[in-house]
């Protein structure tokens, strides 16, 4: 079966969705104008699709279009040497406002598999839902078997393929989070025992903040990573957010001390920037970044065996 559209592109000012059939599977495509996305979703693995009809009356819309109105005929009611044309915009949007009305009650079709859930866009209306609902329970029973009159007895299943099971993948944000990890240790270790830290200070805070980002990241997909090495980006996460607070309020003092020393017009001292010279702080980061970034590869190798 080739790829048709079961739906009109919905539209909106800064985006459109569309639903599309292709083959066996739905083809969701949700587009914010500057980046698409894609969501596939096999007919056999549907377990339900929920229509809520929605009121064609809210306030926000009551609001809206009365606002529209009132400002639409106040600009036309002025006197004739006033801008006629000032009118023109809130008119534009008043007649876009009822278009919309025109298209009848509004609903909500949610999407549900065993894994996910989500909203079709494109079947914003009830009757764009009357037009394709039947379509698609037809092509789920086709697939999955026809339920009797009482809605819970599948009739005439079909035969089908055993599902396939999902299996976890290792992003390669995970690969770089965790050489980051050993390398700002490494870095740390090196700078310490050189007196160098502050020839180093930008090194590090680039790679303690894209560490938290990394971390953030790859705790949000925690689907495809599994529970383990989410647990281990969620705790770097903690810990580096920990420690850009540490680094933050020793800055802040020493900037305290510095415009105090500089009222006090004395002489700065290397010692009095905390923050380049605290031992124990620089020690104790560079032990967690050495732990979690070594914990990190031990677990990647690890399920790089499993999967071979």
């Amino acid at each position: 079966m080739s790829r048709r559209l079961l739906l009109p592109r919905r539209r909106g000012i800064l985006r459109y969705s569309e639903l599309w059939l292709d083959g066996q599977e739905l083809l969701y495509v949700h587009s914010s104008r500057f980046s698409d996305r894609y969501a596939r979703y096999r007919l056999r693995d549907i377990q339900a699709l929920v229509l809520t009809e929605l009121p064609l009356w809210n306030v926000w819309r009551a609001v809206w279009v009365g606002g529209l109105l009132f400002f639409t005929i106040i600009l036309l009611a002025l006197p004739p040497h006033y801008w006629k044309l000032s009118a023109l915009l809130p008119g534009l949007f008043l007649a876009i406002a009822i278009l919309r009305l025109s298209h009848g009650p509004r609903c909500r079709v949610v999407l549900h598999t065993a894994v996910s859930t989500v909203r079709l866009e494109p079947i914003s209306t009830m009757a764009r839902a009357r037009a394709v609902m039947p379509v698609l329970r037809g092509l789920i029973e086709e697939t999955q078997g026809r339920l009797s009159g009482d809605g819970l007895t599948v009739t005439e299943m079909p035969h089908v393929e055993p599902p396939v099971e999902r299996t976890l993948n290792t992003p390669l944000l995970l690969y770089v989070l965790f050489g980051a990890m050993v390398v700002h240790a490494l870095v740390l270790a090196v700078l310490y025992f050189a007196n160098r830290m502050a020839d180093g200070l930008s090194i590090s805070a680039s790679l303690l903040f894209c560490e938290l980002f990394l971390s953030a990241l790859a705790a949000l997909r925690w689907r495809t990573i599994g529970v383990v090495l989410t647990g281990v980006a969620g705790l770097i996460f903690v810990l580096s957010l920990i420690d850009s607070g540490v680094l933050a309020y020793s800055f802040a003092d020493s900037v305290g001390g510095i415009i105090g020393a500089a009222g006090r017009r004395e002489t700065l001292r290397p010692e009095d920037l905390k923050w380049l010279w605290m031992k124990e702080q620089t020690v104790a980061r560079a032990a967690w970044h050495a732990l979690a970034g070594v914990a990190g590869w031990v677990l990647l190798l690890i399920r790089r065996e499993e999967t071979a």
